[in-house]
């Protein structure tokens, strides 16, 4: 009788979601509860540290499991290193920078990956303000690290959860102006930006949303995490091997 009821409650709770339009926060909510940020001890004694802010791409929100994120894939791949994992579903560049400065500035990491500003594309933050923000966010990086890396979303737009409506075409136009900004203000700190972007035509997450997307159509899947580890492990290489 209780597990008739649980079944009746669960079908009542989709079809609310389903009619209200709210069924891809409950996919989302399940992709964040089935996966934890990776992190990972090294070896040695005192190993050297790798050091993960992030979105919920940092956290692995799609992946399925956590050693499927970009950052479990990394730590495969430097299995050496400490690796670090301060990501957080929802978060934003500008409280990325609040949280980087309650970190101790005396312990250097080798290498600080910041992944994050999608939250700011979705939410269409001021163009200014969260420029003003990576600026400083940069600088409390370098502080602490001997590299910066950020990356971000692809292109917001091409993705799923909004084909076929007109958000597509706004999300496109304002990935393009953060992915402009993202690449200028990198330049002027001196930090390197990995660009994730591609045109509609080439976006092989258009292409093949099923493989590449989660459930929410939304988050990279664990394909799309590993297509994403693909761009950036040229520049791991450079930075962790010289």
């Amino acid at each position: 009788m209780r597990l008739i009821l649980f079944i009746f409650i669960v079908v009542v709770i989709l079809a609310i979601a389903w009619f209200t339009g709210t069924l891809r926060t409950l996919k989302t909510i399940w992709l964040i509860v089935e996966v934890r940020p990776y992190e990972q001890m090294g070896s040695g004694e005192n190993p050297a540290t790798i050091f993960v802010l992030g979105d919920s791409t940092g956290y692995g929100t799609g992946a399925g499991k956590k050693q499927y994120s970009v950052a479990g894939l990394l730590g495969a791949d430097y299995p050496n290193y400490r690796l670090i994992n301060n990501s957080k579903n929802g978060r934003t560049i500008g409280e990325a920078l609040a949280e980087i400065r309650t970190l101790p500035q005396d312990q250097k990491h080798t290498l600080l990956l910041l992944q994050i500003g999608g939250n700011d594309i979705l939410q269409k933050r001021d163009l200014d303000v969260v420029r003003s923000e990576l600026a400083q966010l940069y600088e409390e990086a370098k502080e602490r690290s001997e590299h910066v890396v950020m990356i971000s979303s692809g292109n917001v737009g091409t993705a799923a959860a909004f084909t076929g409506t007109k958000k597509a075409d706004e999300y496109e136009r304002v990935t393009r102006q953060f992915r402009q900004m993202f690449i200028e203000v990198a330049t002027e700190s001196a930090v390197t930006y990995v660009d994730l972007f591609q045109e509609p035509e080439d976006d092989a997450f258009l292409k093949e949303p099923k493989k590449y997307l989660a459930i929410d159509g939304l988050h990279p899947s664990r394909e799309g995490y590993a297509y994403w580890y693909q761009v950036l492990a040229p520049t791991l290489i450079e930075k962790l091997r010289n």
